[in-house]
């Protein structure tokens, strides 16, 4: 039996794919199968397959991309799966968001969960029936058992390899023996179990698409034989995907390099079925600009947050095309014109993907942002642009102020937002919000070098002014003529009025996304409070 899985192995190497079917005669799926190796440009099927444990990060949408890019080069297929075998840690609602963040990036699935398509279904907790039938395919072929050791066993066997610093570690085979008899005798008693790969000594070689030629030592030596079927009746990682790359007919598997130290296991699963396995590329890890590995738990990673603090999508792309080398375009070109998905992937070539791990300079998603919104302002229409901030003002609750100016102005200014909604923040604020009169008038009293009856007599200058961008120099001159303030002093005061601090934005700027009407209500309303307040002092004394 061992030689039959070796033999099987062996021949993939050799046999065309379509020659190679699911013969087991227990499983009544019997598929031909593609050439062992493809040609690129036609019948290239790969797969996105994430868990619904959490959200997407920017370490998953690299993966994603590269499965969706790889396709797009070769004329394939983008398949999504949804690998929820894993019960315990399954988040309601994670995979509708991901499809959704999918769709937002413009990677949309050709199949999968809610699209369809010939190789359904694709949440693999609906195929559970399938991995029993194949895990009974490997039992009774003998590449397979059951195993009755208890939690408690197990731990044990755990405690004594750690103290005897076995070279072997993890599971100690017991079950692997037992006789026909003994298993139907505990199978009777209802006793609960798992099915585990019996691994054997073969050393593989594979080519992976980034890292070359690859060889494995006899796994046997170094670890026990893995569970494929939890006791609960769903696969492990290990038989799932198998399985599924087998019956999707996925032609190339684009993973993260975490799971290189795995790939001799699944090539041994694919042997013990007799079956061909896909071409496989390992992606470096992406990590943090500080050296550490990329986390799920950081907020800066969660593709959704940066959707929701108004990044866009080409941004997101064009730093995921800076790391990596895959995407061969110049990354000056990519820093200031950006990328599409179609530039992506026609300059898409997995075998330049770098070896080596590759850190993901989240730091310079403000510039490449910066760059694309101003990409934006000069494609998009004046309407569709000033919809954008309407939108955003409607949604936190602002009145709009002149869009007129904030588009025509937007150059001057755009250097100074990571994205749209940093327009609705910090030195941007006194565009929807007039300060309180009381802050304002108060604010003037603690100012150096001015005297509150100086400022409150500046400031009913300014409100008999017509002041705005366009005569503002003129303006100025005339309240310092008027005034025996400093020109300095007549600024700070000016932005207290306006926008109710002492510094901020540079004062030209100020009145370039005000109109004249809206700086003299502001004046107005600081005056109008002096009155009230000595009114009511009056009244007091």
């Amino acid at each position: 039996m061992h030689q039959k899985m070796s033999l099987a192995y062996s021949l993939y190497l050799r046999i065309p794919r379509r020659e190679i079917i699911d013969r087991c005669p227990k499983c009544n799926l019997s598929q031909l199968r593609g050439s062992t190796h493809r040609n690129y440009s036609s019948n290239v099927r790969v797969r996105f397959a994430p868990s619904p444990t959490g959200e997407l990060h920017l370490g998953g949408l690299r993966t994603a991309l590269y499965n969706y890019l790889f396709a797009r080069k070769h004329n394939g297929a983008f398949i999504l799966r949804c690998e929820d075998t894993d019960q315990t840690r399954f988040v309601p609602g994670a995979m509708e968001k991901l499809i959704d963040l999918l769709s937002w990036i413009g990677m949309k699935p050709d199949e999968g969960p809610s699209l369809g398509g010939h190789y359904g279904p694709y949440v693999q907790s609906e195929r559970v029936d399938i991995y029993k039938q194949k895990a009974d395919c490997l039992i009774g072929e003998g590449h397979a058992y059951r195993c009755f050791c208890t939690p408690q066993r197990l731990e044990l066997v755990k405690k004594d390899q750690i103290r005897s610093q076995a070279v072997v570690q993890g599971y100690d085979n017991h079950c692997r023996g037992l006789s026909k008899e003994k298993v139907e005798e505990k199978l009777s008693a209802n006793l609960p179990h798992v099915v585990r790969f019996k691994l054997n000594n073969d050393k593989h070689q594979w080519e992976d698409l980034v890292f070359g030629h690859m060889t494995s030592e006899d796994l046997s030596r170094q670890e026990g034989d893995p569970v494929i079927l939890k006791t609960d009746g769903f696969p492990t990682y290990h038989l799932a995907n198998v399985v599924d790359d087998h019956l999707m007919d996925i032609s190339h598997v684009l993973r993260g390099s975490e799971w290189q130290s795995s790939t001799p296991k699944h090539l041994q699963l694919f042997a013990a079925f007799g079956w061909a396995p896909p071409s496989y590329a390992h992606l470096p890890l992406l990590m943090n600009e500080d050296g550490g590995k990329l986390s799920k738990r950081q907020d800066s990673m969660r593709v959704e947050l940066l959707k929701e603090e108004g990044y866009q999508p080409q941004s997101i792309l064009s730093l995921l095309a800076l790391a990596g080398g895959a995407i061969t375009i110049n990354p000056n070109v990519v820093k200031e014109f950006g990328v599409t998905l179609e530039s992506a992937a026609e300059h898409f070539d997995i075998k330049k993907t770098r070896r080596e791990n590759t850190v993901l300079e989240i730091s310079k998603l403000s510039e490449l942002n910066q760059n694309c919104l101003k990409r934006i302002y000069q494609t998009a229409t004046k309407e569709d642009f000033c919809a954008k901030i309407s939108e955003i003002a409607t949604e936190k609750g602002y009145s709009i102020v002149s869009l007129d100016l904030l588009h025509t102005n937007f150059l001057q200014y755009c250097d100074r937002l990571d994205t749209l909604r940093d327009l609705f923040e910090g030195d941007f604020v006194y565009l929807w919000q007039r300060p309180s009169p009381n802050h304002v008038r108060q604010t003037l009293a603690n100012l150096k070098g001015v005297k509150v009856g100086e400022a409150l007599d500046l400031v009913q200058l300014l409100g008999k002014a017509v002041l705005n961008a366009q005569n503002f120099d003129g303006v100025m001159a005339t309240l310092q003529s008027q005034t025996s303030l400093k020109k300095s002093i007549i600024f700070k005061i000016i932005r207290v009025v306006v926008t109710g601090h002492e510094v901020g934005l540079p004062i030209s700027l100020i009145f370039d996304l005000l109109d004249a009407g809206e700086i003299w209500e502001r004046c107005q309303a600081v005056l109008l409070s002096q009155i009230q307040r000595q009114t009511d002092v009056g009244v007091e004394i």
